[in-house]
């Protein structure tokens, strides 16, 4: 029976990873805007005139046209249209490593069936896809001036699609204002976010990590949806360090296989 009779979709996806398969395919993690995850694979997409060729580049916004037949495994992949390739558009070290990071963490941060509840538009995966497009398209724009800004608001975004995000408004434990009396700011990541004084574990290193007044706030922005993308704000290394270290802190502790993303080691080195 040909291919082409069974049954097929079309729709928005986002590339997340690609690997070789046989001596000419392809296989492709995809994140779609209607069905989820989905893994295809693109027969043939390795040699030079395939038309699957330039669908199945990790980081790049597609229209893609694949099967749908719930009891495969492994879908096949039929055409389609790149929409944004983000390796073309201003492309720099810092936002190739924080694009291939995002990647990375969408992958392995997933509901493992590609067609379960979380993958749609219902249940706590519902809306992944807009986060992860949006992302995409503001790292890429010329516009952005901070590229880590963005990824710390896609961690942060995940969290909250979890039911995870953390509590940095008020007191995680009892709802008091975390700052009041002057108190030194504590993260802790067991309960969830912000302690005020009064509910610091005293003399438990485990309790909690010391948070700066500035940290606080970028943190506070996050939660509000308010990052300053577009503009060249001040932004030191040490204070992008304590909030990476917040948020990757937070991620490993509430979600199952996270892992710091293998791609920002290539930031490790920066000097600004």
């Amino acid at each position: 029976m040909s291919l082409m009779n069974r049954p097929s979709v079309s729709c928005d996806a986002l590339v997340l990873r690609s690997w070789p398969c046989g001596e000419t395919s392809v296989i492709a993690s995809l994140l779609t805007r209607d069905h989820g995850y989905v893994k295809v694979i693109a027969k043939a997409a390795r040699r030079p005139k395939s038309s699957l060729r330039s669908l199945v580049e990790p980081g790049r916004l597609v229209s893609a046209e694949f099967g749908l037949e719930p009891g495969r495994e492994l879908q096949y992949l039929r055409g389609g249209a790149v929409n944004l390739d983000p390796m073309t558009c201003a492309p720099d070290l810092e936002r190739t490593a924080f694009l291939l990071g995002a990647l990375e963490l969408i992958d392995r941060c997933r509901p493992r069936d590609p067609f379960g509840p979380m993958a749609g538009g219902e249940g706590p995966a519902g809306g992944l896809f807009e986060v992860c497009e949006d992302f995409v398209r503001v790292l890429s724009s010329p516009a952005c001036r901070r590229p880590d800004l963005v990824f710390f608001a896609l961690e942060w975004e995940l969290l909250r699609l979890h039911g995870l995000a953390p509590e940095v408004a008020v007191c995680a434990a009892c709802g008091a204002d975390p700052e009041e009396g002057g108190a030194p700011l504590q993260f802790a990541l067991a309960a969830g976010g912000i302690l005020c004084a009064s509910c610091r574990p005293e003399g438990d290193a485990r309790g909690g990590r010391a948070l700066s007044a500035a940290a606080l706030g970028v943190l506070r922005l996050l939660a509000g949806g308010r990052v300053a993308v577009g503009e060249d704000v001040d932004f030191p290394r040490a204070l992008r360090r304590e909030i990476g270290a917040v948020l990757h802190g937070f991620l490993g502790y509430h979600l199952p296989g996270y892992r710091l993303p293998a791609a920002l080691d290539l930031l490790r080195n920066r000097k600004d």
